[in-house]
């Protein structure tokens, strides 16, 4: 069952957006286990389920992961976002790309700030480096979607470059008041 979560949240850049699961238990402990506590299997899992069960009107021309910063990406060892992809890479037998999309500014973790914070925390943190100028429909993939700014903050960047369809396809949302 997937969620479309469209109609709850005011994107100003993202085309659509769903979701495989709510983030709540056992979905959101999951989820942290993979995160933090270097549980590849599970995100292979969760990977697989998002491409079994979520769907798009239009094929998109390349998948991009949300990326971390080379340090975060250096203390986790891997990238969340890129295992999942990877994932629905291999079942949708779409590209997968995670060097154009890039984060250049070190951030403090999303968890616990609002959503003006984290709009705060994340302005020009995104660049996009490159991009081939076919790829106009990108399908962004997310492990947890709570207020939509960084997939929101990457789709400006990518509108930047001439991309006219952004979808998001995340394992999880959560669904909050801010």
């Amino acid at each position: 069952m997937d969620i479309s979560i469209q109609s709850a949240r005011a994107f100003k850049h993202v085309h659509h957006a769903y979701a495989v699961f709510d983030y709540v238990y056992p979905v959101n402990r999951l989820i942290q286990s993979a995160k933090f506590y270097n549980n590849l299997v599970v995100l292979h899992y969760l990977g697989s389920l998002m491409a079994q069960h979520l769907d798009f009107e239009q094929i998109p021309d390349v998948i991009i992961p949300v990326p971390l910063h080379i340090k975060r990406l250096r203390q986790r060892g891997y990238n969340q976002s890129v295992e999942l992809a990877k994932m629905v890479r291999n079942k949708l037998k779409l590209p997968l790309n995670y060097s154009h999309c890039q984060r250049i500014r070190y951030t403090v973790p999303q968890v616990g700030l609002n959503g003006k914070a984290r709009l705060t925390n994340l302005a020009d943190a995104f660049a996009i480096k490159q991009w081939p100028t076919e790829w106009e429909h990108v399908l962004l993939i997310d492990d947890v979607l709570t207020t939509g700014t960084t997939v929101d903050e990457i789709s400006k960047v990518l509108k930047s470059v001439g991309v006219k369809q952004i979808t998001v396809w995340c394992c999880a949302a959560r669904f909050t008041n801010e």
